[in-house]
């Protein structure tokens, strides 16, 4: 029995983040795209075909991740994909904004390893009905 390879987006603009989290998921069954920018998101989304879960920071240049997410929602292709939103703001209305938008998750930065491992887990067990 071969083991599934889970799909992962991120979109967030700090490196930093983005190597942290490759590294961490690097060591399960993941094949990561990293994209700096909603903009370039969407694109990878449209070129590289279907995603099991996305992660995108709160702030992006040009197309904010509330914006991406809505976007993501509204398209038949992307609407059931879970997405976890992260921030280094630690304003509790952003929780809820992104919530409302359609994030299913949301984690302040800095957040530990283990809080990454299980939010992403948590996200791919739940069921799906399509996606991208």
């Amino acid at each position: 029995m071969t083991q599934r390879t889970w799909r992962v987006l991120i979109a967030d603009d700090d490196p930093a983040i983005c190597t942290l989290i490759e590294t961490v998921l690097r060591k399960g069954p993941y094949e990561i795209v990293t994209r700096n920018d909603a903009e370039s998101a969407l694109v990878a989304l449209d070129r590289e075909g279907r995603f099991d879960i996305i992660i995108s920071d709160f702030m992006l240049p040009g197309i904010s991740g509330i914006d991406l997410i809505e976007r993501l929602r509204a398209d038949e292709r992307t609407r059931s994909v879970p997405i976890l939103m992260i921030s280094g703001h630690t304003n509790y209305a952003m929780d809820g904004r992104a919530k409302t938008a359609g994030a299913n998750l949301f984690l302040n930065k800095p957040f530990t390893i283990s809080q990454l491992r299980t939010a992403v887990n948590s996200l791919l067990a739940q069921p799906k009905v399509n996606s991208l």
